[in-house]
Formats: structure tokens, C-alpha cells, sequence
């Protein structure tokens, strides 16, 4: 008896190991041309709501491949939220120099130039990091 109990707790630990690393194997998916840099945002937040980290950065970072020449705003919401992933994933080494770069650049522009709330955002996240 006492065999069948250790068999049957191997193979309930086991069923639950598989079934974690299913759900937790996230597909990414290429990042379509065409869109516009507002619809890549939104399919970054999609993904970012979902725990698909991974391919949430990828369609932050194909804002910053398309667009990072033509509107300064939204690099600088594409890189916050790279920064704002990498803070949820503990990665504070990858979070830091995102959120210096955003502090660089407010630091270059007119005030009032760009929106400030991401100035703002990315001090209180530096604050955070250990």
C-alpha cells in the first residue's frame, strides 16, 4: 500500500510538472508589417496583459525599429514599457539603462515639448530598483 501511495504522488507531481510547462510555453508569433505604431503598442499591451512577455517586447521593440525616427513620443512609450517588463521580471540590470535613456532624453528636450508623465513614471521606477 504504502508503494501505491508513493507511485501514485510520483505520478500526480509528474502530471502537475507537464502541465505547468505547457501552459507555461508561450508561442511567439512574428510581428506583421503594416501597422501602424499605435496598433503595434496595443498588440504589446495585449500581450503584456496575457504574461507573454516575450512577445510583448517584440512588438515594443518593432516600435523602435519602424518608428524611433518619426515621433519621439512613442519611443519613448515603447521604451518605458520595455523598461516597465523587464521591472516585472525582476531583470533590474535591463530595466535601469531604459529608464536612464528616457531620463537622458527629457533632459534634452524643451519642457513641454513631449509629454512628461513618462519622465515622471521612469523616476519612480528607477526609485524601485535595488
Amino acid at each position: 500500500m504504502k508503494n501505491s501511495i508513493i507511485k501514485i504522488t510520483l505520478f500526480f507531481s509528474l502530471l502537475l510538472t507537464v502541465s505547468f510547462a505547457l501552459t507555461s510555453c508561450q508561442t511567439l508569433e512574428p510581428v506583421p508589417e503594416g501597422l501602424t505604431a499605435k496598433q503595434l503598442i496595443q498588440k504589446g499591451q495585449d500581450s503584456y496583459n496575457t504574461g507573454n512577455y516575450p512577445q510583448s517586447l517584440r512588438y515594443y521593440n518593432a516600435v523602435l525599429e519602424r518608428f524611433s525616427d518619426e515621433d519621439l513620443p512613442l519611443y519613448i512609450e515603447a521604451k518605458y514599457e520595455i523598461g516597465h517588463i523587464y521591472m516585472k521580471q525582476k531583470q533590474y540590470s535591463y530595466a535601469k539603462p531604459v529608464f536612464e535613456e528616457i531620463l537622458d532624453i527629457y533632459s534634452k528636450v524643451i519642457p513641454g515639448e513631449i509629454p512628461a508623465a513618462y519622465k515622471k513614471l521612469s523616476e519612480i521606477e528607477l526609485e524601485k530598483i535595488p
